[in-house]
């Protein structure tokens, strides 16, 4: 059961398929705590109150689908564009897909069910009974962000032309298509601290994410055993 409305059918991507040099394990197994979630898992959770009508990772460690702990109807793909970096990892999680589809790095701790059911909406908006856009893509300290974003399938041929030249920028292929660029200041309407963008490339990245999540358990305990929420 869902609790947003009026949003596309999704798919969603998530990106497993770098070498974690920095982090100097992988991240994808990342226990989150209490549990030991693996990280890759506790991302696909946060984002499971979203219609999605398929997971799609794309991860070149054959020993990933047996340490996930995802679900089982879970398609795990290798990097169908060998060398090619993230952009060839959204292209291979776009082959997977029909329609619109979240495209997320597996190091998102903090990642946002209702900031992506925001773009989702975004991403629905029409013309004329048309879609308006093949691209949903956030914009933060000025920069895009290209894997905490939306991809309609329409994408894929722009990115496989530049792919074809060579590119491996994963931004390349935005003014190719009909991109949505949404500012901090829309983002910040519904994630104030743009927590959903926090992510972790090092030990010191994730000690901080997980003080960060710490927090955020605190806060919705406290809201939630206080005498002032209606229930």
């Amino acid at each position: 059961m869902t609790g947003f409305v009026n949003l596309p059918p999704l798919s969603l991507i998530i990106n497993a398929g770098g070498a974690s040099r920095r982090m100097g394990r992988a991240k994808a197994l990342l226990p989150v705590p209490p549990g030991g979630t693996p990280l890759i898992a506790h991302v696909a959770q946060r984002l499971a109150g979203l219609p999605l009508a398929r997971l799609v990772v794309v991860a070149n460690d054959p020993a990933l689908p047996a340490q996930a702990q995802l679900p089982p109807a879970t398609l795990f793909v290798p990097d169908a564009y060998p060398e090619t970096g993230t952009l060839g990892g959204i292209a291979t999680g776009l082959q997977q897909t029909d329609g619109w589809a979240i495209v997320v790095a597996c190091d998102l701790p903090l990642v946002s069910a209702a900031l992506f059911a925001h773009l989702a909406q975004r991403a629905a908006e029409e013309m004329d009974s048309a879609d308006c856009w093949d691209a949903v893509v956030p914009l933060v300290g000025g920069y895009a962000e290209p894997l905490h974003a939306l991809y309609h399938r329409r994408c894929l041929p722009a990115i496989e032309a530049r792919l074809a030249q060579g590119q491996r920028r994963v931004i390349s292929f935005l003014d190719d298509v009909r991109t949505c660029f949404i500012s901090e200041e829309e983002l910040r309407a519904v994630d104030p601290q743009l927590h959903s963008f926090v992510n972790a490339n090092t030990p010191a990245e994730w000690d901080a994410a997980l003080q960060l999540l710490a927090l955020e358990h605190l806060t919705a305990n406290v809201t939630r055993h206080s005498p002032l929420v209606r229930r």
